[in-house]
């Protein structure tokens, strides 16, 4: 007996009809309708009992002691996101995917505040903590600011703070972004996360010149001094951001201070070698995610030549090499290092420490291209070629390598470089 009536009802549930959609289509076509809104120059016919079954709010416009007799003017909401929420209310589900953009996200999550629609608001706060990212952290929660949305600044304020201190840069985020951060957002930012210092630096001198163009300034170091007068940050951060260049900063006088680290690719396979007439020069990038010093660079040495005699063959030789560092920053390029190298004994068949003259400190996030060049003695010498791992690490911080589309068949000289944390 139990059994047929478990399937009676399992047969009822599964002939339910779906009445939402029936209401949706009635308020489309305007049928038994007896409230209206205005919101902007659009005109929205309604039913007073299903609003007020989904909002106190509207509850209270309708049926309370000071009840609502003529069109409502909506002002502080936009025609699409207000029915988007009628929609919601009607029809019990909102499609993220079909919303625009951010903008219309946030300001459905504040109508959901509004009217007190806390199904709505779960389903807003829901999709935020699952589409933020890196490229839209920011612009979420500078709306959020403006708009006074305490869970999605919270939310954003968590996963910001996450994102700096596992050393993720968004410096190029802002100078790429459309949307311009407002000062006050950014002073939000920095209550407690100005102690990260590399990122801190890099975001900041970034939104500095974004608001240098925003206004129309040279960005030169008066114009960033006055941007960050009313920033609240300690003067040596300040001064730190004003003095520093994205290309470098002055070399770096006191070795003894650092502890240099090799940071290595890892090796997949050898390939052909790079031999020096079919190209005269080689070129790679590196990025990292902190503010590092490089020391040098660590390329393959030359293979021994074949075709000498035996009895005037040897186990070194001198490489004489061009060394140029260039910064790639807002579609520029811009030599920041550039320097011949004669190096005596090097090994064949080894590894060749390219030390640099002066030591670099390269800023998060900035692709650096490397550039190695030689002259015509080095005609017919062949240097080994591998395919490489795109990166390499230490306990601190990570350096991503690349060379150019072809990589997968051309393979790499460049296997790794010396660097330390500027400090």
């Amino acid at each position: 007996m139990s059994t047929k009536t478990d399937v009676s009802a399992d047969k009822m549930d599964e002939e339910a009809p779906d009445f939402s959609q029936r209401f949706n289509e009635m308020r489309h076509r305007n049928h038994l309708v007896d409230c209206s809104f205005r919101v902007d120059d659009k005109i929205y016919n309604c039913h007073k009992l299903i609003l007020s079954a989904a909002s106190p709010v509207f509850e209270a416009m309708f049926y309370g002691s000071l009840a609502e007799k003529q069109m409502v003017k909506i002002s502080d909401i936009r025609p699409i996101v207000f029915d988007r929420m009628l929609n919601f209310i009607y029809v019990g589900t909102v499609d993220f995917d079909d919303v625009l953009n951010t903008e219309e996200t946030l300001e459905l999550y504040y109508c959901a505040q509004k009217y007190m629609i806390d199904s709505l608001h779960k389903q807003c706060v829901n999709y935020f903590g699952r589409s933020i990212k890196p490229n839209n952290v920011l612009k979420i929660l500078d709306i959020a600011y403006r708009m006074n949305l305490e869970d999605i600044i919270f939310s954003c304020l968590c996963v910001l703070k996450h994102f700096l201190t596992s050393g993720m840069s968004l410096s190029n985020i802002i100078l790429e972004s459309s949307h311009h951060l407002s000062k006050s957002c950014v002073d939000l930012i920095l209550e407690d996360n100005y102690e990260v210092k590399d990122n801190i630096i890099c975001m900041i001198r970034a939104w500095c010149i974004t608001e240098c163009e925003q206004n129309r300034l040279e960005v030169n170091s008066d114009s960033l001094k006055s941007i960050l007068q009313d920033i609240e940050l300690p003067d040596k951060l300040k001064d730190t951001i004003i003095d520093c260049s994205y290309t470098s900063f002055q070399p770096v006088a006191n070795e003894e201070k650092y502890q240099w680290t090799p940071v290595q690719r890892i090796h997949y396979k050898a390939v052909r070698p790079l031999i020096i007439g079919d190209s005269m020069s080689f070129e790679a990038s590196i990025t990292c995610n902190r503010f590092i010093v490089l020391k040098s660079l660590s390329v393959n040495s030359r293979l021994t030549p074949q075709l000498l005699p035996m009895d005037k063959r040897r186990d070194t030789y001198t490489e004489n090499i061009a060394v140029e560092i260039c910064s790639k920053f807002d579609g520029r390029i811009e030599s920041i290092y550039q320097e011949q190298h004669l190096i005596c004994d090097v090994p064949f068949n080894n590894s060749l420490d390219l030390k640099l003259e002066k030591q670099i400190v390269l800023f998060p996030d900035i692709a650096y291209l490397i550039r190695l060049k030689w002259g015509p003695a080095s005609l017919g010498y062949e240097y080994p070629r591998s395919i490489l791992s795109s990166y390499g690490k230490s306990k601190q911080f990570r350096v991503n390598f690349s060379e150019n589309i072809y990589v997968e068949t051309e393979g790499s000289i460049l296997h790794g470089i010396v660097c330390d944390l500027y400090k």
